[in-house]
């Protein structure tokens, strides 16, 4: 400011002078404030015109308050890019947190309108951004239970349950909360899997009730009935019956510890070399021993000489279950084959029957704890219902899997299939 005054000054000086040597010093004097004036016009809107577009023109040079204008305005450029450059980074870091995120993530504006979604918010919801950007989301998401949600969230708590619009199978928990002042937060996650677990573990506590409450029935029924003055007779028929019903009760808890134990890895794995060939001999000939074997016929096929890295005692169990079942749930006289084999699956020990079969829509559920394809018939065979949920657990625990496939009057065949890497050469005995 101040140097803008002096050289007002300074030109006034000198026209007063000059127009005093000619005679018209006033007249010298306005033409040069005049002149001025006009220059200070002139460079103010050069002014104007660059703050239209400062990117991309350059800014006005006129020493005096104009510069000083153009700094402070530069500054404050600078500062706000500066300013915008750090919000974008966290809009970025914000949206880069949010989009890894397993739940579906909707920002919504004032008015319940799409503002921003991330990808699980489209494989959940359907709601895909930027496409969906600013339509409402109630138009998008027309489940009655969210509709409500939406206009009464803070009553509800903010949360409730839902199908997911692009597949019924699907079950989301929807929760809203509130989010920078007017804007609210959509939060989807996906709880199929959850809910189903909460069905089995209320299916297991009803099996369990229900399996120990029948021999307990029985036990008790024969022991109110007899007295000091029962004949023994009677206590002769009873005895095998209670005996048979309290080791049903035995082996139950005992299978029900060890699933236990193979849940909660209480007992560490003790991986040795196993001889597969000798491991599925001693099993078959443990088969005959069973009560349910008649003449069933078994077939040992060995593709593989290598032996396995295993904890022999679970292998053992695992396998064990699933030759035994065969012989409990198959007709007389039925073949049983018992293979050893490397596949593109890795290296697997493979149990097939020749048996009635199962169907479809059982195999998927056959190694839940306590379900039978035929509850009369299971129970019949003295089954607990938790052999397959340890033939399952054991695998798991070896980096295994099991594959069940079976066809209805054709047979079954459960597959036990280890990675590559637990199959070593055969050691020399």
């Amino acid at each position: 400011m101040q140097w803008d005054n002096w050289r007002l000054l300074t030109l006034v000086s000198l026209a007063g002078f000059v127009g005093l040597l000619f005679g018209q010093m006033m007249a010298f004097m306005f033409v040069a404030t005049l002149a001025y004036a006009l220059w200070l016009q002139h460079n103010w809107y050069k002014l104007w015109y660059w703050l239209q577009k400062p990117k991309k023109r350059r800014s006005p040079s006129a020493e005096g308050v104009i510069d000083d204008v153009c700094r402070q305005i530069e500054q404050m450029r600078q500062q706000n890019s500066n300013r915008k450059r750090k919000l974008t980074g966290y809009l970025k870091r914000f949206q880069s947190a949010t989009a890894a995120l397993p739940d579906g993530i909707v920002v919504l504006g004032e008015f319940g309108e799409v503002d921003w979604a991330n990808q699980a918010a489209r494989e959940l919801l359907g709601v895909r951004w930027p496409r969906d950007n600013n339509v409402r989301i109630n138009n998008l998401i027309r489940e009655p239970a969210f509709q409500h949600l939406l206009e009464n969230h803070i009553h509800l708590g903010g949360t409730t349950t839902v199908k997911s619009p692009l597949n019924e199978d699907v079950q989301l928990e929807v929760k809203l909360v509130n989010y920078m002042g007017s804007g609210r937060l959509l939060i989807a996650r996906d709880i199929t899997q959850t809910i189903k677990l909460q069905r089995m573990r209320r299916d297991f506590v009803a099996n369990v009730s229900h399996e120990l409450k029948t021999p307990l029935t029985v036990l008790r029924g024969y022991l109110e009935a007899f007295t000091e003055d029962t004949d023994p007779e009677q206590w002769k028929m009873a005895l095998p019956a209670m005996r048979q019903q309290s080791e049903r009760m035995h082996l139950m808890i005992k299978d029900l510890l060890v699933l236990s134990q193979l849940e909660t890895g209480e007992k560490s794995l003790r991986r040795i070399p196993t001889d597969v060939d000798k491991l599925l001999h001693s099993i078959i000939e443990d088969a005959k021993a069973l009560e349910h074997y008649h003449e069933h016929q078994f077939s040992l096929n060995l593709e593989t000489d290598k032996w396995l890295i295993c904890d022999l005692g679970e292998v053992r169990s695992a396998i064990s279950n699933l030759v035994f079942n065969a012989v409990k749930y198959t007709p007389a006289g039925c073949k049983v084959t018992l293979s050893w084999r490397e596949t593109d699956d890795g290296v697997c020990i493979e149990v097939t029957d020749e048996g009635e079969g199962i169907a479809a829509h059982h195999l998927d559920r056959l190694t839940e704890r306590f379900y039978r394809v035929d509850k009369g018939r299971s129970s019949d065979a003295g089954g607990t219902g938790l052999g397959l949920a340890i033939v399952k657990h054991v695998l798991q625990r070896h980096g295994a899997r099991l594959i069940i496939t079976s066809e209805l009057g054709k047979g079954s065949s459960f597959k036990c299939c280890f990675p590559e890497t637990a199959a070593v050469e055969k050691i020399p005995v």
